[in-house]
């Protein structure tokens, strides 16, 4: 499954332009989004506050809308009814989300 992810992450990046010039967003990437979800899992894993993880994301996340969806995974993870995640399974699981969400099969 990981070798998977890699390639398709691998592939990802080998297409896009050498010398793109704009800062890309993560709002619409769905493995940066699991990555992005994979890192608040690993804050919460370490006892980081709700409170702590969105600070941390302001500081990095400058983009209205990336900071939007960084938000919207801390929300997620950090919901009380959410069952504690390994980095591993929310990064799956938010990626795969995303890609059902946006007409994509995920990887198998």
């Amino acid at each position: 499954m990981k070798r998977v992810v890699v390639s398709a992450l691998l592939a990802m990046c080998l297409a896009q332009p050498a010398a793109q010039a704009v800062a890309q967003t993560v709002n619409d990437q769905c493995f940066a989004l699991g990555d992005i979800a994979g890192q608040v899992a690993s804050w919460r894993a370490h006892k980081k506050t709700k409170a702590q993880a969105l600070d941390q994301a302001a500081r990095y996340y400058k983009d209205p809308a990336d900071l939007q969806a960084v938000d919207a995974i801390i929300e997620k993870i950090f919901s009380p009814g959410t069952p504690r995640m390994t980095p591993d399974q929310a990064s799956m699981a938010f990626t795969s989300e995303c890609l059902k969400k946006n007409g994509q099969a995920p990887a198998q």
